[in-house]
């Protein structure tokens, strides 16, 4: 993934794969709402999800999400 080696030193990024039971027992415990997927959640480094987005994206259009947040 480009995004990932890209942002590697500044950003962990976490999937969730929803053909594994633990994914849906992880967002809900968490209070994640997915109504869509994909799903994009953009935490800070406070824990705070200051955004969510649904769709698909391009590696610019992802970009420009996470470097709000870093």
């Amino acid at each position: 993934m480009a995004l990932k080696d890209h942002y590697k030193d500044d950003v962990e990024f976490i999937v969730a794969d929803f053909d594994v039971d633990e994914t849906f027992e992880l967002l809900n415990a968490e209070g994640y709402d997915v109504p869509y997927i994909p799903m994009f959640f953009f935490v800070n480094s406070d824990g705070t999800v200051v955004a969510n987005e649904a769709g698909v994206f391009s590696f610019e259009e992802m970009a420009v999400f996470i470097d709000k947040i870093i």
